[in-house]
């Protein structure tokens, strides 16, 4: 098997999992975000209403808002959604832009292997540590970030192999998802 038929075959396996990983992500978000808008509409009620304010609300509101953001932000780099500045990406064209293009999801990597790494380390060692006003573990509101770093770093890499594939054949390479791309999908 060829170097070029290997790379797209693992880019196709890549992408299929990831495709399963961001539905999975989406529902997750959905979730996330329904939970946080009761717990702060309630919240407001109580205080502004019954005059009673929830001790915990706040707290809670705050774990889930950590959670929604390692989570959805593997969606917005397969969308193309993140800020971006593509002013010299733009100038570029062939193998040029796809070895550039490469390089950074390079650097998204290894930023994200940091992110697993330093996040496991934070994970294991916040296990003792108690919330304050609920009695949950802060591991449980560390977790999400070498899981949210790591469906990152695999979004990252298809794009990667994808981009590795347009270095040796530009013609072969799906063009990568730019903001203007992003707001039409989905």
């Amino acid at each position: 098997m060829s170097f070029p038929a290997m790379l797209e075959r693992l880019e196709t396996g890549l992408a299929w999992v990831n495709d399963r990983a961001m539905v999975g992500l989406k529902w997750l978000a959905i979730a996330l975000l329904a939970i946080m808008l009761i717990i702060v509409d309630i919240a407001v009620f109580m205080r502004y209403v019954m005059n009673d304010a929830l001790a915990w609300s706040e707290e809670i509101a705050k774990f889930v808002m950590v959670w929604l953001t390692f989570f959805v932000a593997p969606i917005g780099l397969r969308m193309g959604a993140h800020v971006g500045i593509e002013v010299i990406l733009g100038q570029l064209r062939g193998r040029v832009r796809q070895f550039l293009i490469m390089m950074i999801f390079a650097g998204i990597i290894a930023l994200m292997i940091v992110f697993i790494k330093e996040g496991a380390f934070m994970t294991w060692n916040a296990r003792i540590q108690r919330a304050s006003t609920i009695d949950i573990s802060i591991f449980y509101v560390y977790i999400c970030m070498p899981v949210g770093s790591f469906a990152v770093a695999m979004v990252a890499l298809e794009y990667m192999v994808n981009a590795l594939r347009g270095v040796i054949d530009p013609a072969n390479a799906k063009p990568t998802l730019t903001q203007q791309d992003a707001v039409r999908a989905d």
